[in-house]
């Protein structure tokens, strides 16, 4: 794997931010250069210059780079254990409440939001999940409630007879699991778009960014978790040391910690 130079860099996160509208700086360097790596042996270029020129000629070179870099990778039920442990702690936090409000960031396609809602109707929970994501073509597909039929295929069976409906390749989710979840367009980055929630779960997306980023990010999540409220982190990731005073563990292996504290 090439390691990008410092002028590479600077280019590639400039090309981010006006392009693509990314903050560059917020994903680590060698994150970058394994995608720029594979890119450039995808399209023959010889060197960071020539593909960067190639991203400025070609749409659809440019997609392909942004997608990489989104990282639009997810399932439903993705690692099982973890909404296992989740359940418990989302029934003890409804308890005298109207509703629950759940989530999910950065949600792509929408399966982990999906995951979510169906464990609330499993646990007859009244709530809502909120899917966030800065990919409008992510959320789209979400809004939709269709998802290719192979997608369901390691879901529990009594899960896929009550929440979807397979009919040839597609896979329809239920109505009123959709009708629970709430797809918003927005850059993590920039805060949370509600006011209260419970729980925020941010799997799979620390480990593309920088300490500085997660450590953004998370002041925006403890700004929208009420005290005591939960952050589900995922199995690879771990709290930048900067905010770790700031979160009390609660369960170390599905890494779910209970917000105690620090920037408002």
């Amino acid at each position: 794997m090439l390691t990008l130079a410092a002028e590479d860099l600077r280019a590639l996160r400039s090309w981010m931010s006006t392009t693509l509208g990314l903050k560059g700086e917020d994903y680590r360097p060698s994150f970058l250069s394994r995608r720029v790596s594979s890119r450039l042996k995808a399209t023959g270029c010889d060197d960071v210059a020539s593909y960067l020129d190639l991203l400025q000629r070609s749409p659809l070179e440019a997609r392909i780079l942004s997608e990489k870099l989104l990282v639009p990778t997810t399932e439903f039920f993705r690692n099982p254990e973890v909404f296992e442990a989740l359940a418990p702690h989302l029934a003890r936090r409804c308890r005298g409440r109207r509703r629950l409000h759940l989530v999910s960031a950065p949600c792509s396609t929408g399966e982990e939001a999906v995951s979510f809602a169906v464990m609330m109707e499993e646990l007859r929970l009244p709530g809502t999940v909120w899917a966030l994501d800065r990919s409008r073509r992510a959320l789209g597909a979400l809004k939709a409630g269709s998802f290719p039929a192979r997608a369901v295929d390691k879901v529990d069976t009594k899960l896929q007879r009550r929440y979807f409906r397979r009919v040839g390749e597609t896979a329809s989710v239920a109505q009123r699991v959709l009708d629970r979840i709430i797809p918003v367009c927005c850059d993590l980055g920039d805060g949370l778009p509600i006011r209260v929630a419970q729980v925020v779960a941010v799997r799979n997306l620390f480990i593309y960014l920088t300490e500085e980023a997660q450590a953004r990010i998370l002041d925006g999540v403890g700004r929208a978790l009420e005290p005591g409220g939960l952050l589900v982190l995922g199995r690879a990731e771990t709290l930048p040391p900067s905010r770790a005073a700031s979160w009390v563990p609660l369960d170390r292996a599905a890494r779910i910690y209970a917000w105690h504290g620090g920037p408002r």
